[in-house]
Formats: C-alpha cells, sequence, structure tokens
C-alpha cells in the first residue's frame, strides 16, 4: 500500500472536491494499491461508505473501449483508419472526414451533442449524420463527444449488432470482464455511485443510469458514454495495452503488438489544440492541460466527466485508476478533481520507482 495516497483522497475528501473513491495502482502487472476512500454521497441521507466493489459510471472511458473495438477491427482488416467516415455510415453527409479523424478528434465536427438531449435517439443521429465537414478539418485537435458516438455506430455497423453487444464480444467478454457494462439492472443500482443531482431535466438524483445526457436520450448505449464498472476490470483492460495487446491473465492476444505501439503514440503533436483538449493517440489521451500536468511524455490515459480517470506509464510497468463521482451533489466547472489526479499518479511514480 501507499500511506501518502490515503493522506490525499482523506484532504480531498474533506475539501469536498469528491465524496469518495476506489484507487488502484499495479506495476507489472501487481497491484501495489488498492483503496476504497470516504462515501457515495457525503453524509447526505442514503449515502453509503465506498468499497472496494462500488460501480461507477465511467462517462468517457466508454470512448476508450470503442476505441479498442475499433482497432480490433483495424486489426481484422475490416476497419481502414483512413477510410471516409461514410464508407461505414452510408448517410452521413461530411464525406471527406475520417476514420482516424474521430480517433484523433480532429474531425473538427461541431456539433455539441450535450444540447440535443431533448431529442430522441433518431433526431440525434440524424442532427449527427447531417453535419458538414469544416474547412480546416484535420488540422488542429477539438475534443468532441461525437467523434467516439460515429466511431461507436462504425464499430455497430460493421459488427451488424448494437454497440453493447459488439464491444462485449470485442472487448469485454475476452477479458473477462464481469462488471463491466452498459444499462446495469435495477437490482446493481444501490452499489452504484450517484453522479449528480439533476434539477433541471430529470428532476432526481442520478444513480444506475447513465449521467450523460445524450447518451441517455440515446437509450444509455453510446461510443462516448454508457458503461459502468469497477477497478479491477480497469486493471485488466489497461493491463491489455501495457502487455502490448496480449491479456496475459486470460492468454488471448486482442491487439497487434504494432496496433498498440500506433495508437499510443503522440499523432497529434504537430497540431494546435483547444484549451482544453489532448494531444491524442487512436482514442487516448496524451499531454492532457490538466489530468496529466507534470507527468512523463510517455504517459497516456483517458478521463471521464464523472470522475474515472485510467493512466498508463510504459517504461514504469505502472497503471493508476481512479474512480470518483466527483460530480455529486452537482458538477463543478472547471472541474476540481484534475490537479488531485496528477498528484496522485505522480505521488505513485515517486513511490513506485
Amino acid at each position: 500500500m501507499i500511506p501518502a495516497l490515503d493522506l490525499l483522497f482523506q484532504e480531498a475528501i474533506a475539501q469536498r472536491i469528491l465524496p469518495g473513491a476506489v484507487v488502484l495502482v499495479a506495476q507489472d502487472g501487481k497491484i501495489q494499491h488498492f483503496a476504497a476512500y470516504g462515501s457515495t454521497m457525503y453524509t447526505d441521507l442514503g449515502s453509503q461508505p465506498v468499497t472496494l466493489e462500488t460501480i461507477y459510471d465511467l462517462a468517457s472511458l466508454t470512448k476508450i473501449f470503442t476505441a479498442t473495438a475499433a482497432l480490433r477491427l483495424f486489426d481484422a482488416k475490416l476497419l481502414t483508419l483512413d477510410a471516409p467516415v461514410a464508407s461505414y455510415l452510408a448517410n452521413f453527409q461530411a464525406s471527406s472526414l475520417t476514420v482516424r479523424q474521430l480517433l484523433t478528434h480532429t474531425s473538427g465536427l461541431k456539433v455539441r451533442l450535450s444540447t440535443l438531449c431533448q431529442q430522441s435517439a433518431a433526431e440525434i443521429k440524424a442532427t449527427v449524420w447531417a453535419a458538414k465537414a469544416p474547412p480546416d478539418a484535420g488540422e488542429s485537435v477539438e475534443y468532441s463527444n461525437c467523434n467516439s458516438l460515429l466511431l461507436g455506430e462504425i464499430v455497430a455497423a460493421i459488427m451488424q449488432q448494437p454497440l453493447d453487444r459488439a464491444l462485449k464480444e470485442l472487448v469485454c467478454q475476452p477479458l473477462q470482464l464481469q462488471q463491466t457494462f452498459f444499462c446495469p439492472p435495477e437490482a446493481l443500482w444501490s452499489s452504484i455511485a450517484p453522479t449528480e443531482w439533476d434539477h433541471t431535466w430529470r428532476e432526481r438524483l442520478v444513480q444506475g443510469t447513465v449521467h450523460d445526457e445524450s447518451t441517455h436520450a440515446l437509450g444509455g448505449v453510446a461510443g462516448h458514454a454508457g458503461l459502468f464498472s469497477v477497478a479491477p476490470d480497469l486493471w485488466s483492460f489497461g493491463q491489455l495495452w501495457l502487455d502490448g495487446g496480449y491479456a496475459t491473465a486470460q492468454k488471448v492476444s486482442l491487439l497487434h503488438e504494432e496496433t498498440v505501439a500506433l495508437a499510443t503514440q503522440n499523432q497529434t503533436a504537430h497540431l494546435p489544440r483547444g484549451a482544453t483538449s489532448p494531444h491524442c493517440g487512436l482514442g487516448w489521451m496524451l499531454e492532457h492541460p490538466a489530468a496529466m500536468q507534470g507527468l512523463p511524455s510517455t504517459t497516456y490515459g483517458h478521463t471521464g466527466f464523472t470522475g474515472p480517470v485510467v493512466a498508463l506509464l510504459p517504461p514504469l510497468r505502472l497503471l493508476v485508476v481512479i474512480l470518483s463521482n466527483r460530480t455529486y451533489p452537482l458538477r463543478t466547472i472547471p472541474p476540481k478533481h484534475h490537479t488531485l489526479t496528477a498528484k496522485v499518479i505522480r505521488t505513485a511514480i515517486q513511490e513506485l520507482m
């Protein structure tokens, strides 16, 4: 265990940065720190102590599962990175945009999904499908949910099945991720950390259903959000990447080693990026301006709006998973937890080097 991490989370809870968290740090495939902190809702009625088994809304960590599924299809020669998106989604109007631009958040698409939550699923998709490619597509990095939504639709189209079933077949089942799923059954809701009191739209506590508004409107399943999970499952997922695409525990190869190397290289280092946008690999964040501040340049990972983080440092064979519901009871903008995230990863590095 790493006592310095205990202090960081005790302070964060006292400062109401988050009500609780589960943290897992592994090195060389072995757990070095696995602890639960705080509660699910501070001292509010119905709050429970966080346990190692507490389930969290992964928010945008869903994107890296979608990207992994897409890269498996790439390895199987069923998907071409530089092919037009429209070659897989026939009704998509921005015919010049490519799959690679979705993975690297360089499409430039201006659709803000959060503004479409009052629409039906069909209307949301019709709006995205009708989006025009900007003239400067591919010339800058602008992190957008729309890119991963489209990538998920491509995965579903190639697999000829709904995205939840496609991700289960391509990622979750081979890795034996038993607690990673979309749309949790109601029997599990009490084991899930609530994300927020939604006073403006759903008018209830959001617990057991996806926090992301557009994904909720889409039925709970989308390429950019919707998955729920636990820390050990994210460890297994991250370890796949640290091990070059080979799942050691499951004794199965899911990705070519060359694809892992390509996906974790900075694909956008030569491009300008928005103030809150990271540089990108293929699906992965690199040089996140807040959550990865002060970390080695070889670090890659992903964050989620509700608080989850996965960070990987290949030279140290180090993996850090943080699950939290930092949005409870209400989201803070700008987020307060990114500084904590960077401190946690830096502390793990210092203690385990």
